[in-house]
């Protein structure tokens, strides 16, 4: 099928949501990609990866990392930054890669427009942007009062009902959803670094976060944002508006751009009136006790800028989608009300994961779980339950596959055998089978705290490859042995655990057997003498 697109000069994608195939014009779809470049202007054309400057995206890597090596080895020396730092900051020549870009349709959209994906998992400021970016989202949480789901924006209906419980729910409530993934690739650099200036001296009193000071953090963040070089295309480029969509970092300063530049008096009104604020992904939900003409009287005292005025979709209503979430609140009852959204642009087939799933049965339990947390009443769940059984009877599943599963969800949650009719028999049953979901849902929270707080005292390792067991021992035993050396008695590090990371190969995708999207590997990683570069290292002298 590859050979034969190829051939044809036919482009298949997966699209930016959901899990359809979509077949296109190879010329049509690079128009699409080119199109876009130009109308954002966030990409800067260095040099054609061909000739004499085939060899340029190397070049460029070996001075980034030389450049992150010598930031790194600067601010330990001038002591803005300590050895702890330092390690999970520094970065591994071996396993470096620089970023590349690949394009990805929106049949969602009209015209179907494309999306640019930056990958950067192995890039050279990764380290630097894994630390500083917890650090940073803390800081925004605490100032706006804002709550991160990281589980899913179904966790955003129990944190409101919840709201509702405590009696912040009044007749008038309306809910407000902020969608800012046009932002993310285009926000200006210099006013978003401004922003976070802001929210920083307003919110570090000491000027000082986990010994990091505040002109240390713009300093890093700053160096991310000028260091976002990609390959694309078979060419060099610079990404010089927003951030890379590979980056953690990106979707923290699209907010902060959001709520501490574009509205901050906004952000202020939300405190002042003890507003609810969530965010999930490139999405933020609020409440508002007032009118929809107060709210967009107050948007527009904001801080005008103009390229980027019509980049966020923002919604209001008593009624609004936020992801995969549909709420409403029913002003003259008073009444809470929630169920999975659909949108009708993007497969039928339900799916709680941006990729497809390969264990089908797993998928199926997933998309009832969702069902049972996002629907706030029985017969909002039965709705959903007969949405699901069709849209797996149409995609080919038998019924005996689809009702044995559903059984098995069932009796894992304690709802007992149904032998003909799948429907729960009343509210109470229903509400008892929320409640164990729920349950379950606080207890795995509970278990990845608990995980995320064994990380702050581990210390993640990449594994150099080795062919030879015994050499690989070696070089850990070895590793361990100089780290109780030089750390083991200091108060910071003694209770640091190592943790290796091995690299192992991951299957392809089916996606991957048809698209080829990365470019080749001279083009990404360094030369062999500068993987082997011998260079004077700050942490020797210890």
């Amino acid at each position: 099928i590859r050979r034969k697109s190829i051939a044809n000069n036919i482009i298949i994608r997966l699209p930016y949501k959901g899990t359809q195939f979509y077949l296109g014009s190879e010329k049509d779809f690079q128009q699409k990609e080119t199109d876009y470049m130009k109308r954002t202007g966030a990409y800067k054309l260095i040099d054609k990866l061909d000739g004499i400057h085939r060899t340029a995206s190397q070049t460029c890597l070996a001075d980034i990392v030389e450049q992150v090596e010598i930031k790194l080895d600067n601010l330990l020396d001038s002591k803005c930054i300590d050895e702890v730092h330092y390690m999970k900051m520094n970065i591994s020549r071996l396993s470096v890669r620089m970023h590349y870009l690949y394009f990805v349709p929106e049949i969602h959209k009209e015209g179907i427009p494309v999306r640019p994906i930056m990958i950067c998992n192995d890039g050279p400021t990764m380290n630097i942007v894994r630390y500083i970016t917890p650090i940073l989202w803390s800081i925004f949480d605490r100032a706006t009062n804002c709550r991160r789901f990281s589980n899913g924006a179904v966790d955003v209906i129990h944190a409101i009902e919840h709201y509702a419980q405590i009696g912040h729910l009044i007749p008038r409530t309306l809910f407000v959803t902020f969608n800012m993934d046009e932002l993310m690739t285009v926000f200006r650099h210099d006013e978003t670094i401004a922003a976070l200036k802001s929210l920083l001296v307003e919110q570090l009193p000491d000027q000082m976060i986990d010994g990091l000071t505040i002109d240390t953090i713009l300093e890093l963040v700053h160096f991310v944002l000028k260091k976002q070089f990609v390959v694309y295309n078979y060419a060099l480029y610079q990404q010089i508006h927003g951030g890379a969509s590979g980056l953690p970092l990106t979707m923290f300063l699209t907010f902060i751009n959001v709520f501490y530049g574009q509205h901050r008096d906004l952000v202020k009104s939300l405190k002042e009136k003890n507003e609810f604020f969530g965010r999930y992904r490139e999405q933020a939900i609020i409440t508002w006790h007032g009118s929809e003409g107060q709210f967009r009287t107050l948007l527009k005292k904001s801080i005008g800028i103009e390229h980027t005025r019509n980049l966020v979709t923002i919604s209001i209503g008593s009624k609004v989608h936020f992801h995969d979430l549909e709420i409403s609140y029913k002003n003259n009852g008073g009444i809470l009300e929630s169920k999975v959204y659909y949108d009708s642009a993007i497969d039928t087939l339900p799916n709680v994961s941006d990729k497809p799933m390969e264990n089908q049965s797993k998928q199926l339990y997933a998309v009832l779980y969702r069902a049972v947390r996002c629907s706030s009443d029985v017969e909002t769940f039965h709705h959903e339950l007969c949405h699901i059984q069709l849209s797996f009877l149409t995609s080919g599943f038998t019924s005996e596959f689809i009702h044995s599963n559903i059984e098995r969800f069932y009796q894992e949650f304690g709802i007992q055998e149904k032998f003909f009719s799948l429907f729960l028999n009343d509210d109470d049953e229903y509400n008892n089978l929320r409640q164990r979901i729920i349950q379950d849902v606080e207890q795995q929270m509970k278990l990845k705290q608990q995980r995320e707080e064994q990380k702050k005292y581990t210390l993640f390792v990449p594994c150099p490859r080795f062919i030879h067991q015994e050499s690989r021992d070696i070089f850990k035993q070895g590793f361990q042995d100089l780290w109780k050396k030089y750390f083991g008695n200091e108060s910071q590090t003694k209770h640091v655990q190592i943790k290796w990371i091995e690299r192992t190969t991951t299957p392809l995708a089916k996606s991957d057997f048809l698209i080829n999207k990365r470019p080749p590997l001279r083009l990404l990683t360094l030369s062999k003498s500068e993987v082997n570069k011998k260079r004077y290292h700050p942490m020797d002298r210890l």
